[in-house]
């Protein structure tokens, strides 16, 4: 089993309050059943990724995700039924899972219908969003399926504005398979969830994009954003830093607030950059963002996803507040070096409403 940070601090109250469920027992079985029968009726995008970026046993999967999240709940965070979307952090587990789990400690199960998961293709040429092919019913993990909302999913393939994600693209993207073992977990195992049908997911691989693109994407989502029951999962890792990904440029140390003391000199320096780019994220201006990524060349490898919520939150009767909640950077580790050749930012925030307002569900 992999190591996660912070496990060792985890009250033992914790754990056993966590502890695994008895097969065929209470609701979350009836949605792993449910999303069984789903996937029978179509194809399953497999988790490629198991095994190397995140445990591929079921068993040691489970305890390494619930371990991060009790970790976080011990920290005080606490369910919000509020929370509209998040932004989470998409590398191995081991590295970013910590500040993921910040977020989806976060999440009450009971009050989602719908989860939009909207990450980046890193490698595979998309114009504009991607769906899954028709055929893909559900998406696997080592801790069961996970059913795709195929009537949704049909809505947006008839407007006419979504390509198709071959199941290879789909299967070799990171971005999206990420985010699922802590879904999972809380869908289909946490003894928190208590009844409903089940979650659905609605995966959007966003590629080659454009402003233009960004805004028209934001007005055709910010129906699916405003309606009760539905939650936006927006996939990004933030600055790629040193000799592996040929970037180095730094940013103000003294916006800090993490790393303002290290380990390294170079930390602070990269927060800052980051900062400032999460500043304008949270103050939601598309346009200073893009400033931002044009002056500075950040390598935040979702900004075009980011770009899609910042758009689908004005194109929105609903208004949101976004607070950035947890900041890391892997050169900061322990028994990392200094982050000249390689260090990869994650940070994490949550959107809740700046005032109560009910809108229709979409059923």
């Amino acid at each position: 089993t992999s190591s996660v940070p912070g496990s060792a601090s985890v009250p033992s109250i914790l754990r056993a309050g966590l502890g695994l469920r008895p097969p065929c027992a209470g609701p979350a079985a009836m949605q792993r059943l449910l999303g069984s029968l789903s996937s029978s009726a179509g194809s399953v995008r497999r988790a490629k990724h198991a095994g190397s970026w995140y445990e591929g046993d079921g068993a040691a999967l489970r305890e390494d995700v619930q371990q991060l999240l009790a970790a976080e709940w011990a920290e005080g965070a606490a369910r919000d039924p509020r929370l509209k979307a998040v932004i989470a952090p998409h590398a191995g587990l081991r590295y970013s899972g910590a500040v993921a789990a910040r977020v989806y400690a976060c999440l009450d199960t009971n009050v989602i219908r719908r989860i939009f998961l909207i990450g980046p293709s890193h490698h595979a040429f998309i114009d504009g969003i991607g769906l899954p092919g028709e055929g893909v019913t559900a998406y696997a993990t080592p801790l069961g399926d996970l059913p795709l909302d195929v009537d949704t999913l049909g809505e947006l393939r008839r407007t006419g504005q979504f390509s198709a994600v071959p199941m290879r693209v789909d299967e070799a993207e990171h971005s999206l398979e990420m985010q699922l073992p802590f879904l999972a977990e809380l869908l289909l195992h946490s003894p928190l969830r208590s009844g409903g049908p089940p979650v659905v997911l609605v995966p959007l691989l966003v590629g080659q994009v454009g402003p233009e693109d960004e805004a028209r994407y934001g007005r055709l989502l910010a129906p699916y954003l405003e309606a009760d029951g539905n939650l936006f999962v927006i996939s990004s890792d933030f600055c790629h830093w040193g000799a592996q990904f040929g970037y180095t440029r730094t940013g103000r140390p003294e916006l800090a607030e993490t790393y303002r003391d290290g380990p390294y000199p170079e930390n602070a320096s990269i927060e800052g950059l980051d900062r400032e780019g999460m500043a304008l994220i949270a103050a939601q201006d598309a346009e200073g963002f893009r400033q931002y990524l044009a002056r500075d060349a950040n390598t935040i490898c979702g900004r075009h996803p980011i770009l899609v919520l910042l758009e689908t939150l004005r194109a929105s009767r609903r208004e949101l507040r976004v607070d950035f909640v947890k900041y890391a950077q892997s050169s900061a580790m322990p028994g990392m070096g200094p982050p000249t050749n390689s260090s990869v930012s994650y940070a994490c925030a949550c959107l809740t409403p700046t005032y109560v307002q009910s809108l229709p569900v979409r059923a």
